[in-house]
């Protein structure tokens, strides 16, 4: 078995997702892009207003593991109470990222 894949699906998340009932925006505004570039961070998840921004000028891999990490943290907060160190989430992020681009699966912009 080869662990090339041969073909890529990219998943839309422009129309947002859900986590713990509750709906979460995907902001790659160029707002959001300079938002994130004054905090000198890729992608932000605001719990409060339940809002995922990335970074729209970051590379289609970094894209999506960016993505998958602000998910993890929305993720910690509703169903962890926030008791997953950032170490961790980074962790699970590489891991998961790992295994998407394994099966073909990118979050795109």
């Amino acid at each position: 078995m080869s662990d090339v894949v041969n073909h890529l699906i990219q998943v839309d998340i422009s129309p947002g997702i859900q986590v713990g009932g509750f709906h979460y925006a995907v902001d790659t505004s160029k707002e959001a892009h300079k938002r994130l570039r004054a905090s000198n961070v890729h992608g932000q998840c605001d719990f409060f207003n339940q809002i995922i921004s990335v970074d729209h000028d970051l590379n289609d891999v970094e894209f999506s593991s960016t993505f998958i990490h602000e998910v993890i943290e929305a993720v910690n907060y509703h169903y962890c109470a926030d008791n997953i160190a950032h170490d961790q989430i980074s962790q699970l992020e590489f891991g998961l990222h790992q295994v998407c681009e394994s099966l073909g699966v990118r979050f795109g912009k």
